[in-house]
């Protein structure tokens, strides 16, 4: 984290878990199915929004490492699913600390509009800060505007890839 820039605080409004595996793929269905992000549109184009999830989270696997707690469900407080955000390693090396990404992240389409993207960014940072990342790397298209907006406002640097200085 750069000099001066304080870790996220914990979302008020959501809580987190670790997300059921059956709900998720369900809840990435939906959101790719309606993803401003341009890859996902094509994904989904190519092989439907179901198919288009497994092969997401099947990527996950051989490029990357996640505990289950990683993989988190948000709610609002009375227990109804918002979204979801799901951190991984990268695989880890000489003994470096490793570096992170999210891996994917989205809100629902029935909560989109209310500020959430924001919350699930910093729950994201706040894991892979737990973690012990030395530094975050993230992607999205340059289409999806209300993404890279929730970037900039949670201070990642707009670089290939958005990275979030940690040090």
């Amino acid at each position: 984290m750069t000099a001066g820039r304080p870790v996220p605080n914990h979302a008020s409004r959501l809580r987190f878990r670790p997300a059921p595996t059956g709900w998720l793929a369900e809840a990435l269905s939906e959101v790719l199915a309606t993803s401003l992000d341009s890859a996902d549109q094509l994904a989904v184009a190519e092989n439907g929004a179901h198919r288009a999830a497994t092969v997401l989270l099947a990527l996950s696997s051989p490029h990357f490492e996640q505990e289950p707690d990683w993989w988190q469900l948000a709610q609002t407080q009375g227990g109804e699913p918002v979204g979801f955000v799901l951190c991984s390693i990268f695989a880890r090396s000489g003994g470096q600390p490793p570096e992170g990404t999210i891996f994917y992240m989205g809100v629902l389409p029935v909560h989109r509009g209310n500020r959430y993207g924001r919350e699930l960014l910093d729950q994201a940072t706040r894991t892979l800060i737990r973690i012990g990342v030395s530094r975050i790397l993230c992607d999205t298209a340059a289409c999806n505007t209300p993404m890279i907006a929730a970037f900039r406002n949670a201070g990642y640097i707009e670089r290939e890839p958005w990275e979030r200085p940690l040090r």
